[in-house]
């Protein structure tokens, strides 16, 4: 397969990027970046003295400095450096995509100058300007790709986005629905933040991916490792938070545009991103963006994925407000899919089933060609994000954030049918989420160099789900809350954090007649837990999670050499689905059965992560391991002969799944090796191991990732004229065949490893008016 990325921007400010730093920026925060160097003038008297002096600035919401303080230099130095520090300007800082004041530690370098020509006499050309970068001062192992690395995953969904991360897989479905593993964890243990705010949606379904727009991001940060005391509920797993670019600040208007094509599927996309400031109104800004992408059905390297095409859309519009020093920003976005749902996941009886796992390619491949349309079965999904978000002062060192967030999902799917003018869907979710999230955070500047950083946050959640269609699931409310605490002291070159976090959930099911029925037959619900009646049986459940995290930074060689340690707790509260879904779907193509008296999941773990960022070597290796208690699992259920079992249905013939709970334990390792990052000639080795498997018996969990790699060689001539950062890379994906699993409790071997070779070709063509990012990508060259 190949694909052609084109990324355009104008009226974006050109600026340098800074080092990283011992400050903490707040989550969903972008640090404050330095525009242009001013260099100090040499002091008189100063003779052929050397030194560092170490200046705290206090940049505004305009970038410019509001205050500059002395922290550490020598005295004859000291005048000079303030002098430079208030003439410094900056990209100011953003928290949850407005300009927030911050601080930045900036150092001037101080050295006698050498016979300087006349016109630079008596200046210092070393500017260090110091600004926190969430991924080396977290303890856990967490990483953060930024509007480059995003440009060149444009017209990806969210999962191939962060699978660029080491320890992150996908599960893919059709062409624009995949799902995020991290560390072997599937999506429903990994908490989806986006501009602050949870994600909530339908997602047990294999086909159901997470309705996000990466296109809508300034960055995404990953967290690997279980985080709930700080993200709450679902962070069992690891995090996912997507921040917007920051909204524009300078009158003007400026955007960003993007497309791309593939030739597997014929795919197009483009995008576009508008952001204004009236000069009339500068404490107004203003965004608009969309982008727009269709595909045929795939093809494998023998034949077409019969009823795998798809078309999205998305929409979104912001406008903030920013009189002073507090801001207001309202948004809205829309993510819509239509998508086909493959042909072949099919079968009439136990016995097609078993054939088909034998056979090379699906029964009936070659009777399905190349199209763009989108049959039955399909799903049709829309998710709408209405959201306010305020941030003020609360003191000399403390801010008030607040987030209200409304959030309507509905998914629709359409099965097969044997009536031709049957046009509605067979199975109908819409799921309501309301949410308030509020966070009161300070930042201190203790004695010496030290700092303390914390704060407290509460979180409500009123969620109701109604479900129309063929027996599935019920319908319900739900109303959730939690209150966390964190704090954090910075010592020198040691880092220490602490956090914990209290969760409640209280759910309520509502069943009809027939569907509590199916439950009261196999003994899974009765009088004791739900207030039957014969119109509506209700039944009631709640959950408590307590979280807590300790862990801590040692920067053994500051910017240069750091060891982090965590060690986490979290909880997860058992979904609707996991306990009551009685069924199959177009997207969930197995006979599942939920199982009520689930507990709540939780986890322990721990990881070790060490980095190292030279000028020829960026190095990353973390080792983790878990142990979860009351691990909800899902895998093939077993007739007593020990064969899978099997249900026949009028819409065909389905394994059966089920919910149980196991303890488990996961352990492994990923990291990223690059050499020569900015050298003429780079490589980049990258890989994840993880293994997971039951306490009591030792049985290998179903759907562990296997073993994988990469490695990729990148070539970087310097640019010539109007040609500008060419890169030439050749990669190498490497994926281990899965041993590590239990033929009892799977229903196939699993398939063989296999390497796939690929090429990327991009450069940048400047003109006055703007800067065009053309690249050019070939997957599995080898076919």
């Amino acid at each position: 397969m190949c694909a052609c990325c084109c990324r355009l921007g104008w009226g974006a400010p050109a600026f340098a990027e800074p080092p990283s730093t011992s400050t903490t920026p707040q989550d969903g925060a972008l640090p404050a970046r330095l525009l242009e160097e001013v260099a100090p003038v040499w002091p008189p008297g100063a003779g052929d003295a050397h030194g560092d002096v170490v200046v705290l600035v206090t940049v505004g919401t305009d970038g410019a400095p509001t205050a500059v303080v002395v922290e550490s230099g020598p005295e004859v130095f000291r005048a000079s450096a303030l002098a430079a520090a208030e003439a410094l300007r900056f990209v100011p800082a953003t928290l949850d995509g407005v300009a927030v004041e911050t601080r930045v530690a900036v150092s001037f370098h101080f050295a006698p100058p050498e016979a300087p020509p006349v016109d630079d006499a008596g200046l210092v050309e070393t500017v260090e300007v110091h600004a926190g970068h969430p991924d080396q001062e977290d303890p856990h192992a967490s990483t953060t790709l930024d509007a480059a690395d995003l440009a060149r995953a444009a017209a990806a969904d969210l999962a191939e986005t962060v699978a660029a991360v080491p320890g992150v897989t996908l599960a893919r479905g059709t062409a624009d629905v995949s799902k995020p593993i991290i560390r072997g964890q599937t999506e429903r243990r990994l908490l989806l933040l986006v501009d602050g705010i949870r994600h909530e949606s339908q997602k047990w379904g294999p086909d159901h991916a997470p309705e996000i727009d990466p296109f809508a991001a300034g960055a995404i940060r990953v967290v690997r490792g279980a985080a709930g005391a700080r993200y709450g509920p679902d962070a069992i797993g690891g995090v996912i938070l997507v921040t917007p670019p920051p909204m524009r600040t300078e009158p003007g208007v400026g955007g960003t545009t993007a497309w791309s094509g593939a030739t597997n599927g014929g795919r197009g996309w483009g995008a576009l991103r508008l952001d204004a400031v009236d000069g009339k109104v500068p404490t107004v800004s203003w965004r608009l963006e969309g982008n727009y992408g269709r595909g045929g059905s795939l093809s494998a390297p023998g034949y077409v994925l019969g009823n795998t095409g798809s078309e999205t859309w998305d929409l979104g519009a912001a406008v903030g407000w920013q009189p002073g020093t507090a801001a207001l920003r309202a948004t809205w976005h829309r993510y819509s899919l239509r998508a086909g749902v493959f042909y072949g996941q099919r079968a009439g009886t136990p016995q097609d089933f078993e054939e088909q796992l034998l056979r090379d390619e699906p029964v009936n491949a070659e009777l399905w060609d190349p199209s763009y349309a989108i049959d039955r079965p399909s799903q049709a999904v829309t998710h709408d994000v209405f959201a306010l978000h305020a941030v003020t002062p609360a003191g000399p060192t403390w801010t008030l954030t607040a987030i209200g967030a409304f959030q309507l999902d509905q998914r629709r799917e359409f099965d097969q049918v044997r009536d031709a003018d049957t046009a509605g869907a067979q199975y109908d979710f819409l799921l309501r989420t309301l949410s308030l999230d509020a966070a009161l955070s300070h930042a201190d500047v203790l004695p010496g160099t030290s700092e303390l950083r914390g704060g407290l946050a509460t979180q409500g959640v009123f969620q109701e789900n109604v479900y129309r269609g063929l027996p599935l699931l019920p319908n319900y409310r739900s109303l959730q809350g939690g209150v966390a605490g964190w704090e954090r002291v910075t010592a020198g070159v040691v880092d220490l954090e602490a956090a914990a976090r209290l969760d409640l959930l209280s759910r309520t099911a509502f069943f009809g007649p027939s569907e509590y029925a199916v439950h009261e037959r196999r003994g899974a619900l009765g009088d004791d837990r739900c207030a039957v009646t014969e119109v509506l049986s209700t039944c009631p459940d709640a959950w408590r999670s307590g979280s807590a995290s300790v862990g801590g930074v040692a920067h053994l060689v500051p910017e240069r050499l750091d060891l982090k340690l965590d060690l986490s707790s979290a909880g997860r509260f058992p979904n609707v689905d996991e306990l009551y879904l009685t069924g199959s779907a177009p997207t969930f193509p197995v006979f599942a059965l939920g199982a009520p008296d689930l507990r709540t999941e939780k986890t322990l773990g721990g990881s070790a992560t060490g980095g190292l960022r030279l000028e020829w070597v960026e190095a990353e290796l973390s080792a983790f391991a878990s142990r979860s208690d009351d691990y909800i699992w899902f895998a093939p259920a077993l007739t007593p002969s020990g064969a899978p079992a099997f249900d026949v249905t009028i819409r065909g013939t389905f394994p059966r799944w089920e919910y149980r709970q196991v303890d488990a334990d996961f352990h492994g390792a990923d990291g990223r090796v690059e050499l020569g990052p900015d050298a003429l000639v780079g490589l980049a080795v990258q890989g994840a191991m993880v293994r997971a498997r039951t306490r009591a018996t030792g049985t290998f969990l179903v759907g562990t990732p296997a073993d994988h790699g990469s490695a990729t060689l990148a070539v970087r001539p310097p640019g010539r004229g109007w040609l500008h950062d060419p890169v030439l890379s050749v990669r190498v994906d490497a994926v281990a065949r899965q041993s590590r699993v239990d033929p009892t409790v799977d229903f196939a071997s699993p398939p063989p490893g296999y390497v796939l070779l690929g090429a990327t070709l991009e450069a940048t063509v400047r003109t006055r008016a703007t800067d065009l990012r053309l690249g050019v990508d070939a997957a599995n060259l080898t076919n």
